[in-house]
């Protein structure tokens, strides 16, 4: 009753407010108008992105909108490698050559998934199995599991027992994103974590560009929200058999550092 009470009072002193101001009811009617327009159009931006990470719905959007967005580097600082070392990539990084036609455009943070230039329908099964043939190849430090970002992919994972072992030489960042290592999404384009040095060359090439939650240092005070480490990156999906072997190239020096073994 008294929070009833306290309501009714709000409301009668905004009312009582609008009476003796009658100036301020176009700019609040006009305020609150621009503010629903743009929820409406942000959360069909959110269904445009398909499923992926949290609720497909009005609180999947509202968890992002509140709890995330404001935590997120802006689309512009996706592309910024100020914060990576200049030396120690892996050879085969820097032998690649810079991506054609430019950045795909990429939308969203959770989900986050590219809109421009994508892989055509030709790609994606030979590009499955290049993840599928990985993880066959090294059974004892890979496996697959359901990604724990995505939650309707599954993922390449550091094996659970090298993950659990204080004294396996995998990076800080595998324990960080609990073992997962990257997946595929739906349109080809593909989450994966890297070393700070191969993350500079590959976002400098055009390969790739940052989770917008990949922050490397702290932000709040904060770093490494919401379980994502800082070189974790979006690498847009491959356009042709040359890019699928980029990818190839791409996904092997992604695994060398997720589980610290070079000679893999």
């Amino acid at each position: 009753m008294k929070n009833l009470s306290l309501r009714r009072l709000d409301t009668a002193q905004l009312a009582d407010l609008v009476r003796k101001n009658p100036g301020i009811t176009i700019p609040l009617v006009g305020a609150s108008t621009a503010v629903l327009i743009w929820c409406i159009k942000d959360y069909q931006d959110f269904l445009a992105l398909g499923p992926g990470g949290v609720p497909y719905n009005i609180f999947g959007w509202a968890a992002i909108t509140i709890l995330v967005r404001p935590f997120a580097l802006n689309e512009k600082d996706a592309t910024w490698t100020g914060d990576y070392p200049s030396e120690g990539a892996h050879q085969e990084i820097l032998g690649l050559p810079p991506r054609k036609g430019g950045r795909a455009k990429l939308s969203g943070i959770a989900p986050h998934r590219q809109m421009t230039q994508k892989a055509p329908e030709s790609m994606k099964a030979p590009l499955k199995e290049l993840f599928d043939d990985i993880v066959k190849k090294h059974p004892k430090v890979l496996e697959t599991k359901r990604s724990l970002y995505e939650k309707h992919h599954d993922a390449i994972f550091v094996q659970s027992s090298l993950l659990l072992d204080p004294l396996s030489p995998i990076p800080q960042t595998a324990r960080i994103s609990r073992g997962e290592i990257g997946h595929i999404h739906h349109d080809a384009s593909v989450h994966l974590y890297f070393s700070r040095a191969d993350a500079k060359i590959l976002i400098e090439k055009n390969w790739a560009e940052r989770h917008r939650l990949a922050r490397t240092k702290p932000f709040l005070g904060r770093v490494n929200m919401f379980g994502v480490a800082g070189t974790y990156l979006m690498i847009y999906g491959p356009r042709d058999e040359g890019e699928l072997e980029t990818m190839r190239t791409i996904l092997k020096n992604s695994v060398k550092f997720m589980t610290g073994i070079e000679d893999l």
